[in-house]
């Protein structure tokens, strides 16, 4: 019993209830496809038609806005309302009804061109009466929810006008993460609302900065898609290496952030996890500029400027990360060396091993630990509370194994899509849930040990059993 009484109201009053909503959609939904006759069943039915479900979202956002604001109108001061539950929950079947209509439509053939237009604009009458709604309250920036919808604008209008219509990765992203950020903010707003979560502040300006690039993307030629990925892997690990060097080293002046002293706590506080987060962006981006150079090309230089970015994110950031964690001593500046040698070592010696094989794009097998993997692992344990002797054994083992002969499933290609999608869910549930908890004042150790654990797992099952054995040359 007391057990149960220690569990948080937040995580079986909202989230508990929405995961279970989500995958009773999915058992209900998996059960239909693999039933015999069931696609001429769906296609006799109108109100399973994707068009058809996707037109009943668009007065949802409102009506959600209107069922949480009932519960300030009829109790104010009462933050855990039943009315603002009701909006929630409701928010949230609706986005799950997003992804309802797109199964649907694959599964049981009943996309169509009209879908492809009445889809994101179901996506923006959901989402943004809700962010209006919070805007107008004072509770986020009002300048980037107007900004985020002047880009989602124009990247739709832009459809009708540019022949450049190949679908982007940062679309559904940018819908998620502002879909992530209500979430946040009305969790934060119900049970918490003494102790503001900034965490939604930096979601939706990532809603904002994804579609922007949803929009831009639409504009510049397909064969730069990986080259812009690989900038944005860049500029992550520009930004980390500056944020270590500058509050390392001297006390930066802030008082361009006067209006955001919140921020200037943070970074001063937690600029190590802020540029660590900056390499575990840069792992999302390298997720995804090798498969863009497949699919639509990319410059001659395109793999050299991949490497440089890995290099310096991967590498430089981790590396300094590593310097900052033991103090700046003279231990910190041997296994920043070490761990910045082998990655650039590493890098290297997959170009030219791929070079001297005559193997173009992507490949299934490393030989040696990949640098995003040492990354996360290394700039994972500098930063937990454990003994430091460990940590040392740990980054030297970590860098012997990036320039091994060891070889290593690749995480993207191989791993990814053998995981059933149920645990996908599962696993991207859980490391939400600790990104929310983790990025929370005193809770920064539980972000650490989640992203520690995950990478050790791969550390310890991601290398190359023999059923892998011969899919491609060593690199």
């Amino acid at each position: 019993m007391q057990f149960f009484e220690a569990i948080p109201p937040v995580v079986y009053k909202s989230i508990i209830p929405i995961i279970l909503m989500f995958a009773m959609e999915r058992f209900l939904l998996f059960r239909l496809i693999k039933k015999p006759g069931s696609k001429e069943w769906v296609q006799s039915k109108f109100w399973l038609h994707p068009n058809f479900i996707s037109r009943c979202r668009f007065p949802m956002g409102i009506v959600s806005v209107m069922l949480y604001h009932t519960g300030s109108v009829l109790n104010p001061g009462e933050p855990e309302s039943l009315w603002h539950h009701a909006g929630i929950l409701f928010f949230a079947f609706w986005m799950i009804s997003d992804i309802t209509d797109g199964t649907i439509a694959r599964h049981f053939e009943l996309g169509s061109k009209e879908g492809e237009s009445i889809d994101p604009l179901s996506d923006k009458l959901l989402i943004f009466p809700p962010l209006f709604y919070f805007a107008y309250l004072d509770i986020i920036s009002f300048t980037a929810v107007i900004v985020f919808l002047l880009f989602d604008i124009v990247g739709t209008v832009s459809r009708y006008f540019i022949q450049n219509k190949a679908a982007n990765l940062f679309g559904k992203s940018k819908t998620f993460l502002a879909a992530i950020t209500l979430i946040f903010l009305t969790l934060q707003q119900i049970y918490y609302p003494s102790n503001p979560w900034y965490i939604y502040s930096a979601t939706l300006n990532g809603a904002v900065f994804l579609s922007f690039c949803s929009m831009f993307f639409k504009i510049i030629p397909n064969y730069w898609y990986a080259n812009i990925l690989s900038l944005l892997n860049l500029i992550c690990g520009l930004c980390g290496i500056s944020l270590i060097l500058m509050f390392s080293l001297t006390e930066p002046n802030l008082g361009f952030l006067d209006n955001y002293a919140w921020l200037q706590r943070l970074l001063n506080i937690r600029y190590l996890e802020i540029a660590f987060s900056m390499v575990f962006l840069g792992q999302f981006l390298d997720m995804f500029d090798g498969r863009a150079a497949e699919k639509w090309g990319s410059t001659p230089k395109g793999e050299l400027f991949d490497d440089l970015a890995d290099g310096t994110n991967f590498g430089g950031t981790i590396a300094l990360l590593i310097w900052a964690a033991f103090g700046m001593n003279t231990l910190g500046v041997i296994l920043a060396c070490l761990h910045l040698i082998c990655t650039i070592f590493r890098l290297y010696r997959f170009m030219q091993n791929k070079r001297k094989s005559g193997v173009e794009g992507g490949v299934e097998i490393f030989s040696g630990l990949p640098s995003p993997a040492a990354a996360l692992a290394s700039g994972s344990v500098v930063l937990l509370n454990i003994d430091p002797f460990i940590k040392v054994l740990f980054v030297i083992v970590v860098s012997i194994l990036m320039i091994s002969k060891i070889k290593y499933i690749h995480f993207g290609r191989v791993i990814l899509p053998a995981i059933p999608k149920i645990v996908k869910v599962a696993l991207l549930t859980l490391i939400i849930i600790a990104v929310i908890f983790g990025l929370m004042p005193g809770n920064s150790q539980l972000l650490f040990w989640t992203v520690f654990l995950f990478i050790f797992a791969y550390l310890v099952f991601g290398y190359n059993w023999k059923m892998y054995q011969g899919l491609v040359s060593d690199n």
